[in-house]
């Protein structure tokens, strides 16, 4: 007797050259997995075997033998293609009853979803000891533990998921283990959303990351990713294997907003962003995704509205806006993208608050925009009747007014212009000549009244003397240029 696991040993030597143990390895691995496996011809040397390809069809989990009546419900498995396979076998361990398989590894490893059913209905015997003296039987090893595996290039493809390329490391399995650990290193992680103004869906560069997989679903932690070499993100998720539903939570930071936006933005707009974001998907639902953004250090400048601020109330620093506050919340709504709580703000200066829709290159908006009363001294009117709401929510010391956007992506326009004129223009006929004085009612008007109309503000001061007569026929010239500005409905 105290030679059996010696003869043991030898036994399974000579067993392991067989073409009889590749057809008993596939069956156990099918055992194991739920899948239909195949291996190519092995090759021993010594302790250390190579399989150029291994395939596993349809694969449903580990221990599928212990629930086969539940595989038969349906659900969908995985394929699983590893080529280049080489792994040791530590024959002192077989006579501690273990099979211990070591320094596992293959050049290339791909798992995509099964497209059909090929599910085992029946579990072979997995043992190896037929053949063996029954006295010797009990000495063959009824556990498995595999120390790790190194995989140069793996692939994964799942739902609109797909990784390429990436250097994976799994954990050690052991029998009675149902949940495996990977590490990933370096390759691309492509998500199935693609945002505003990106051609292709969005592909990430992997730093690193971390995931566990089990019967049920993969767990993604621990993920660094770069995306357009300096941004920077943090990810984590997890995909469900029967549903193919799947949730991802990322942190994103150092994103230059260019990349979302038209030729026409780029030139006006500039910043990086940092926020968080929500992604969502099955097999039976379309991918959707929320983000809430801010852009720091960022610049507006050489858009219209903010350059007829800037000429109206002769302060220079409406033409390069500088935002020390820019925030939003992006989502898509059926075929628009809606943005809400948006925050723009100027310190001193400006802020802007409100939504916008974008449905392809139309653009709509309603917007609360408060300046400082500073901002507002050189535009007659202004203040006292078109800066004339209250935003409880803004920040104190603000004259506030609402804008509405329309028009075009490329060539977007705004309302606020055009109540300005016509807030002078009443301020004009009805505010008293005093409170015009000093006052940029000129370089305001001339523009749309035309340079005589629009010197009559001063005209009026110098001929204050003059007949009721004559005010009221130089007021009555200046009405009817000055009544179709006028707002409508505001």
């Amino acid at each position: 007797m105290l030679l059996a696991p010696t003869l043991v040993t030898r036994f399974i030597r000579s067993y392991l050259a067989r073409q009889e143990f590749r057809e008993k390895a596939e069956a156990m691995i099918s055992a194991a997995t739920g899948a239909k496996a195949t291996i190519n011809s092995l090759t021993w040397h010594d302790n250390t075997v190579t399989a150029s390809e291994v395939r596993l069809e349809d694969m449903r989990g580990w221990h599928a033998e212990t629930a086969p009546e539940t595989q038969a419900e349906g659900g969908r498995g995985w394929n699983v293609e590893a080529r280049d396979v080489r792994a040791a076998l530590d024959f002192g361990a077989i006579r501690n009853g273990l099979w211990s398989i070591r320094d596992v590894a293959a050049d290339e490893l791909t798992l995509r979803p099964a497209i059909s059913s090929c599910l085992i209905q029946g579990f072979p015997d997995t043992g190896v000891s037929e053949g063996i003296p029954a006295f010797l039987r009990g000495y063959i090893p009824g556990k498995i533990e595999i120390d790790g595996c190194e995989v140069e290039r793996f692939s994964l493809e799942q739902g609109g998921w797909h990784i390429a390329e990436s250097r994976l490391h799994a954990g050690s399995w052991s029998s009675g283990k149902t949940a495996l650990t990977f590490k990933l290193e370096g390759g691309t992680l492509q998500i199935p959303v693609r945002l505003p103004e990106q051609s292709e869906p969005l592909k990430l560069d992997i730093t690193k990351a971390a995931l566990r997989a089990s019967q049920g679903q993969v767990q993604l932690s621990d993920a660094t990713l770069r995306w357009k070499d300096s941004s920077q993100a943090t990810l984590r998720g997890s995909v469900q294997f029967e549903s193919s539903a799947w949730q991802t939570f990322a942190h994103v930071q150092e994103v230059p907003v260019a990349e979302f936006l038209t030729a026409w933005w780029k030139q006006r707009l500039t910043g990086r962003l940092k926020g968080d974001l929500t992604f969502s998907g099955s097999r039976s639902a379309a991918p959707a995704w929320k983000a809430d953004a801010m852009l720091e250090n960022g610049v507006l400048q050489g858009l219209p509205v903010l350059e007829t601020l800037a000429s109206h109330t002769r302060v220079e620093r409406f033409k390069r806006l500088v935002l020390d506050v820019c925030q939003a919340s992006f989502h898509p709504q059926g075929e628009a993208l809606q943005i809400d709580s948006i925050v723009l703000q100027s310190n001193g200066l400006l802020r802007i608050e409100g939504s916008l829709t974008l449905r392809g290159r139309v653009i709509e908006g309603d917007l609360m925009v408060g300046v400082t009363p500073e901002a507002l001294r050189w535009i007659p009117g202004a203040q006292n009747r078109v800066f004339v709401l209250h935003n409880p929510s803004g920040p104190p010391g603000l004259h506030w007014t609402r804008v509405r956007i329309a028009g075009t992506l490329d060539a977007p326009q705004e309302d606020l212009s055009n109540r300005l004129i016509g807030g002078a223009g009443m301020a004009l006929l009805f505010d008293t000549p005093g409170q015009l004085v000093n006052q940029g009612a000129e370089a305001l008007l001339k523009p749309v009244l035309g340079e005589e109309a629009a010197k009559i503000p001063g005209k009026v001061m110098e001929g204050a003397s003059g007949t009721l007569e004559n005010g009221v026929k130089a007021g009555s010239g200046l009405l009817n240029k000055v009544l179709p500005l006028f707002p409508v409905g505001k």
